[in-house]
């Protein structure tokens, strides 16, 4: 899993901020949701909203409704897939 901080400034004016919890795994126990949280808060993103009580859960789809789109296509003719995957690797052999 990884965290994702996202914000959106515009002539010094914070429009967006978000931060996304991402897991390949259709369901998190609540271990590594709360790690997930701690990953957060240890990395600064509560105060942007990471905290459990400004938080909501988003149900992941169902594999069955697999989606494969022109972006999708062309992340994996860039490899941006295979970046993604390796960065995942080194962050978990880093925490470890």
């Amino acid at each position: 899993y990884t965290t994702l901080f996202r914000s959106i400034e515009v002539g010094g004016v914070r429009l967006y901020e978000g931060i996304d919890f991402m897991s390949r795994t259709p369901e998190m126990s609540d271990e590594e949701l709360n790690d997930m949280h701690a990953r957060a808060e240890k990395a600064g993103l509560y105060p942007y909203g990471a905290s459990p009580e400004q938080m909501h859960h988003i149900e992941r789809k169902s594999s069955s409704d697999d989606v494969h789109n022109a972006w999708q296509t062309l992340w994996e003719v860039v490899g941006v897939n295979k970046l993604l995957d390796m960065a995942a690797e080194i962050t978990k052999e880093s925490i470890i």
